[in-house]
């Protein structure tokens, strides 16, 4: 059961642009500070935390380096850091930076920024484009063909790294002047960045104030105040002298291992593009004879938030993962149009969305519209308010899939029989032969039903799942049905247009079946769908004796929520995505990526909770 969080408010910076001796300087007037050096913001950087940190030694010696930084600000400090990074050529590390912020700037305002560093040309594109919306939450994005991925800790510091489970190897405080932003520089902090510190990590602030000097030595670093030159100010570096095995960070290389993924709809294939993201082709494996036989192959999907009523951990990752698949989809060319509308069908939803409005999101995540300004947003009167989602929209998941699988290893036509332990390593029974593999993945949606059922596992997934399985019938319109529509659209159904112009309408929930049984798509199907519009709208639909459309199963849990994670060692599960498997696969593929490397998860303690396969068992008292 979710329990009530507390939803932290972005705040709003006051700025000022300043010229300073020539230089281009932005001011805080609420700290009533500089976000960067007025003199020579590039270099201040580079000494204050790459040399503070000996990052460029540190990057030459490692294959993965994580950076954690208190305060984004403008991000010159990524940048200056990318720069570095860029300069190591082929040596360059898979890099990792974490990076909070409580008032995020405008992105028009850091792009007039960074713009101005002429040193910087070539890397501030990538970071722009990669700049999150300004609404509360975890925002992961990858530059670089993914050798960089940035985790954006959209909050308050404290908050945000208490729920994080990472280990650091440099860290770049950066937040304003203790005595401006006492909330940046307090003990509590200090203790969370220990407790996400490797052993030996790296520690670079610009301020050696003697209480911030006294709460870090406590918190368990070694702390040196440096020279103040050439700068006016004295600056401090230090190391985390924890050596304890819970600190260590494994450096694994799992290039030489051999790891099977089974499936291929858009489950498996985001664990396979972020394990390739980090240089790691696996082997795909799937029944079908393409990526997107099953749930995977609808020809439109709406991206939208599954926001609740009662801010929780369940609502925080569900934005988490819009964020990432929103930005994803629309990187990798599977966006179908921009904009997304979530009607108050009933009663329950009106309440729902009233108790969401109260929560304060921005209008950069939702926009509260009465039926006016609805029928502006989505082209068509249903005579209802909702919300609207600006940075919603629709997308074709089969080019998704395609996208996501493009460089993997894959092998169509192949039914696995079997996933049993063999020693350290699996061993996989399918009817082209067995596969032994160091690490395993199950993502075969539906079909995992079957393995439960059939012990298939020998009992591996006993009783730590509570799986149904239901049917979605989707109905095919032609292009010439409502002409006027403009945006995906949900309704207690939905309805979102094909890159062709057809229109998917549905869907059916046929509910408690198994993997083999597969219903019609017919009349009596399409019939259902139709109804779902409001009866004023149901002549716009056109005859069904013209309609076509597709059936596919779906796989979820009695509570609603994914299972992604380890299940026994070197066995991972992502399954029971439902029907909002296009919102939440990608972030979940990067987290069971993420456990399979041990690198930083995009998922937060909690989030992690909601998708935890043994939750079940834990319920249940197993």
């Amino acid at each position: 059961m979710a329990r009530p969080l507390k939803n932290t408010q972005l705040h709003s910076p006051t700025t000022r642009l300043d010229v300073c001796d020539g230089c281009l300087s932005l001011f805080n007037t609420g700290f009533d500070d500089v976000y960067f050096s007025t003199k020579n913001g590039v270099d201040e950087s580079t000494l204050v935390f790459i040399e503070g940190n000996d990052l460029t030694a540190r990057m030459m010696a490692e294959d993965r380096v994580v950076v954690a930084e208190t305060g984004f600000g403008t991000g010159l400090n990524l940048l200056v850091l990318l720069k570095h990074w860029r300069a190591l050529g082929d040596n360059a590390p898979w890099l990792h930076y974490i990076t909070t912020e409580l008032a995020p700037l405008d992105s028009v305002l850091i792009a007039k920024i960074l713009n101005s560093f002429p040193e910087l040309d070539g890397i501030v594109p990538h970071v722009l484009e990669a700049l999150p919306p300004r609404y509360p939450g975890r925002h992961r994005r990858h530059l670089f063909s993914g050798k960089v991925v940035v985790d954006f800790l959209y909050g308050d510091s404290l908050e945000m790294l208490t729920e994080s489970r990472f280990k650091a190897d440099a860290w770049f405080l950066d937040g304003f002047a203790p005595a401006r932003n006492p909330a940046m520089w307090q003990d509590a902090l200090y203790q969370e960045i220990a407790r996400c510190s490797a052993a030996e990590a790296g520690l670079a602030s610009f301020t050696a104030v003697g209480d911030v000097r006294r709460g870090l030595m406590a918190a368990g670093f070694d702390i040196k105040r440096q020279s103040a030159e050439p700068h006016k100010w004295h600056r401090i570096t230090g190391n985390y002298r924890k050596t304890a095995n819970k600190n260590l960070r494994k450096q694994v290389n799992l290039a030489s291992q051999d790891i099977v993924i089974i499936g291929a709809g858009v489950a498996a294939a985001s664990v396979a593009a972020a394990l390739i993201r980090q240089g790691i082709t696996p082997t795909v494996i799937a029944r079908g004879s393409a990526s997107h036989d099953g749930a995977s192959g609808n020809i439109a999907a709406v991206q939208t938030p599954r926001l609740t009523a009662d801010y929780s951990m369940t609502g925080r990752f569900s934005v988490a993962a819009y964020s990432y698949a929103r930005w994803l989809c629309l990187k990798l060319g599977a966006d179908l149009g921009q904009g997304a509308v979530s009607y108050s069908w009933n009663e329950r939803e009106y309440s729902r969305q009233f108790k969401i409005i109260k929560q304060g999101w921005p209008e950069e995540l939702l926009r509260v519209d009465n039926q006016h300004d609805i029928i502006k947003s989505a082209g068509i009167d249903m005579g209802m308010d909702g919300l609207a989602f600006p940075e919603g929209g629709c997308i074709d998941p089969r080019i998704l899939c395609r996208a996501l699988l493009e460089n993997a290893d894959i092998r169509y036509g192949v039914t696995v029989s079997g996933v049993t332990a063999d020693g350290e390593k699996w061993l996989i029974e399918t009817d082209a032969g067995n596969i032994t593999a160091d690490k395993v993945v199950m993502a075969t949606g539906a079909g995992l039903q079957g393995f439960t059922l059939n012990n298939l596992t020998k009992g591996w997934l006993d009783p730590y799942l509570d799986f149904q399985v239901t049917a979605g019938r989707v109905s095919h319109l032609p292009p010439s049905a409502f002409p006027n529509l403009k945006a995906a659209v949900s309704f207690g159904g939905y309805m979102a247009r094909a890159k062709d112009g057809v229109l998917a309408l549905g869907a059916t929930f046929d509910r408690d079946l198994d993997a083999d049984n597969l219903p019609e798509i017919n009349n009596s199907a399409h019939a259902a769908n139709r109804d779902l519009l409001p009866e004023s709208l149901r002549h716009e639909a056109g005859d069904i004796e013209e309609w076509q459309g597709r059936v596919s199963l779906r796989l979820a849990t009695t509570d609603r929520q994914p299972i992604a994670g380890e299940v026994q060692k070197g066995l991972y599960l992502l399954a029971a995505l439902g029907a909002r498997g296009m919102v939440t696969a990608p972030l979940l593929g990067e987290h069971v990526a993420a456990l399979m490397t041990d690198a930083p998860s995009p998922l937060d303690a909690a989030m992690m909770a909601v998708v935890d396969p043994f939750r079940f068992s834990a319920q249940k008292g197993f």
